[in-house]
């Protein structure tokens, strides 16, 4: 009986100095999306103090397509072991409403930790004859299909935004998705698309008189910015609100111990002011959410874009 006890606390023990070991080797951060856009971004924040903090590498892969499927079913069949993580958007909650068919089961993947967001502003070109919400729904009605706006991709936060805002402000307008927010960026810039619905990263593009920034997709104007009115009161609209958003997720098997002391790391990595910094500077706003929130989040934002996708048809190919 002696000996069974001994070997039972020696099981034991292992399996706590197991866990307070993680991790014993590199950690893979997936991005399922193209470098240099925001999620890349944030990852790459959050990879180098993950690795000062856990003194191990964490290295950031990016496996983009298929409106950020490809990624997560990537992550969907990693071992569930808390070697390999995801960050994603709202891609993740906006995919089964708009892929034919899913490479992933939704609940392969559960989600773990919030860790920015921001609401999006409306922006337009300087070409562009409005100067006010107003403005230019009035202009879009008056002109079908002639205002353009880019995308980072199809199914992607600014994309769903601007379907959000024709559908409110029922008006005809060319959308075009890029692969990528810098190439879209880039575009908008030169003016060969009109409008984009972007997060603050960009209003130092409107401060410079690049662009214009007409609105906030917001339920209240931002404290930085009491200038800005949102979209809804400048547009005589309702319901505009859209904010891009980043958190983190795990194969849904891995076990309890390890999901609470990544969250728990990734908490404390939100926390740090310096960190806070660096996700102000990417015009996002610190905003931690744990599993059990992150989880609710998912949800709510789920039913909110499947009902924009599904009454504006739209698809991944």
């Amino acid at each position: 009986m002696h000996r069974i006890v001994t070997t039972l606390c020696i099981a034991l023990l292992g399996q706590t100095a197991s866990a307070a070991a993680f991790p014993e080797k590199p950690v893979q951060i997936v991005v399922p999306y193209s470098p240099g856009g925001l999620t890349d971004n944030i990852a790459r924040l959050y990879a180098e103090r993950l690795a000062a903090h856990w003194k191990q590498p964490v290295v950031v892969e990016n496996k983009p397509g298929a409106g950020a499927s490809l990624g997560a079913a990537y992550v969907s069949r990693a071992a569930a072991d808390g070697y390999t993580l995801l960050i994603g958007s709202v891609g993740m909650v906006t995919n089964p409403y708009m892929l034919k068919s899913m490479p992933y089961a939704p609940n392969a993947l559960a989600p773990l930790s919030r860790v920015a967001l921001a609401p999006n502003v409306l922006y337009v070109h300087p070409s562009v004859p409005a100067k006010t919400v107003g403005e230019l729904i009035a202009y879009a009605r008056a002109n079908p299909g002639k205002i353009s706006f880019a995308s980072s991709g199809v199914g992607s936060s600014p994309h769903l935004a601007a379907e959000l805002f024709a559908n409110r402000a029922n008006i005809d307008v060319l959308q075009v998705p890029y692969k990528g927010t810098g190439a879209a960026i880039a575009d908008f810039l030169g003016g060969q698309v009109n409008a984009y619905f972007d997060t603050m990263q960009s209003m130092g593009y409107a401060d410079a008189g690049k662009i214009r920034a007409l609105g906030v997709a917001s339920s209240q104007r931002l404290a930085e910015r009491p200038d800005l009115p949102t979209v809804n009161e400048a547009g005589g609209l309702k319901d505009v609100i859209s904010s891009s958003w980043f958190g983190f997720y795990l194969p849904a098997a891995t076990p309890e111990n390890v999901r609470k002391q990544i969250a728990d790391d990734l908490k404390a990595i939100s926390d740090e002011p310096e960190t806070r910094k660096k996700v102000n500077a990417m015009g996002l706003v610190p905003g931690y959410q744990d599993a059990e929130a992150f989880g609710q989040f998912n949800r709510e934002e789920g039913e909110r874009w499947g009902g924009v996708i599904k009454s504006q048809g739209i698809t991944v190919q």
